[in-house]
């Protein structure tokens, strides 16, 4: 059944269900329309054998004119919406989009100005393209190392079946510049800092090619200071940060940093520079730069040093065995907590892949997958869900 939104008469509801039948019958579009105090909208109604594209359009009043729609499509299975659309307004208050759907089966269109909404009745593609489109997605390796894209990809591709994924892992700094020039879709990341510079298009304090459209959160944990069982640095569990990593430079016990840019790294070093730097030019630092998280942490077990990682990569690596001989030496302070953000890319090259991933990872079936990921494995979740804080 058509749902038609707005105070419509008996007569014109009747005349309106005729109308679909018949043309149903005759298998050729029928329009459907509904009204708002603002705007109508008006969209075919296509039973097609594969997908090609079918013309939404409206009107509304001429005061917007010059001022651009929001047509939104919510797709067959789906609980978000998803923006496909910006048309321009009319001096007439007019507007039209077009728009190719990627797969088959029921979509509902309404189009937006401000929180005024128009909803059609359902379009229904009888058969899709059976194109895979490509996203392209950047990420820090924690979501990696942690196990947790694992449990992530394949749901993601089951709600979103029109989609392929391609995802690189690296730093959250080197993702960050990964969309700031325009090579990722989207991000999942973990650098506040550097996730608001690039939505005002800065990357590593230059301006960027590309700039971030949209932020939301998605989870947290928190980072842990991990070091050998045997602590020669004697830090206390419940220390500050400041003091765990003060005790770490006045013994010059052994510490490994990522140096690559990473979230994990940008919070090491705002602890260092919290306490001036104790551990510029020091032989006992190990700064390579090319480590990422697992390897940092493994790195740190054959030479029984510490360093800073998230909670989620850390029992990840104690469940593979494969640091055995560290423990966390250091946890609790505020300062180590781990928000992940996932953030659109602008004019990304796939603009509606981006824009599904960032709506589905915050939905209710990605959120659960969050909360509930390691659990049976490791006892306590790697990640909490956090959709929607920003």
């Amino acid at each position: 059944m058509h749902h038609l939104k707005g105070r419509v008469s008996v007569r014109k509801a009747l005349l309106l269900l005729t109308s679909l039948m018949l043309v149903a019958t005759a298998l050729m579009p029928a329009i459907a329309a509904a009204a708002t105090p603002t705007s109508t909208l008006k969209t075919s109604t296509i039973y097609m054998a594969t997908a090609k594209p079918f013309a939404i359009s409206g009107k509304t009043s001429t005061s917007l004119k010059g001022k651009r729609m929001a047509v939104e499509i919510r797709k067959p299975g789906r609980a978000f919406w998803t923006l496909v659309g910006t048309p321009l307004i009319s001096k007439y208050g007019t507007w039209s989009h077009k728009y190719t759907p990627k797969l088959g089966g029921k979509f509902y269109i309404r189009a937006r100005y401000s929180k005024s909404y128009t909803r059609t009745a359902s379009l229904t593609v009888r058969k899709g393209p059976g194109v895979k489109y490509q996203t392209l997605l950047a990420s820090t390796t924690s979501t990696r190392d942690s196990g947790l894209w694992e449990a992530l990809r394949p749901a993601f591709l089951m709600a979103c079946p029109e989609y392929s994924v391609k995802a690189t892992f690296v730093g959250s700094g080197a993702a960050i510049a990964l969309g700031g020039s325009g090579d990722a879709d989207v991000l999942l990341v973990h650098s506040p800092v550097q996730e608001i510079a690039f939505m005002n298009g800065i990357v590593a304090g230059k301006p960027s090619t590309y700039k971030g459209l949209t932020r939301h959160s998605v989870m947290y944990n928190d980072f842990v200071l991990v070091g050998p069982k045997t602590d020669p640095a004697n830090i206390g569990l419940n220390d500050t940060a400041k003091v765990a990593f003060g005790k770490v430079a006045s013994s010059k016990s052994e510490f490994w940093s990522r140096n690559d840019n990473s979230g994990t790294n940008t919070k090491e070093k705002e602890i260092w520079a919290s306490i001036g730097n104790p551990q510029t030019g020091q032989s006992w630092y190990k700064a390579s730069g090319t480590l990422g998280m697992a390897q940092c942490l493994s790195a740190a077990n054959q030479s029984s040093g510490y360093t800073l990682s998230d909670r989620g990569t850390w029992l990840n690596m104690v469940n593979m065995g494969t640091v055995k001989d560290l423990e966390i030496v250091n946890q609790g302070d505020d300062s180590y907590w781990n928000p992940y953000s996932v953030i659109q890319v602008a004019k990304a090259r796939n603009w509606e892949g981006s824009q599904d991933f960032s709506s589905w990872i915050r939905s209710a079936p990605a959120q659960l997958i969050i909360k509930e990921y390691g659990e049976s494995t490791f006892g306590q979740p790697l990640f909490y869900p956090y959709a929607g804080k920003w």
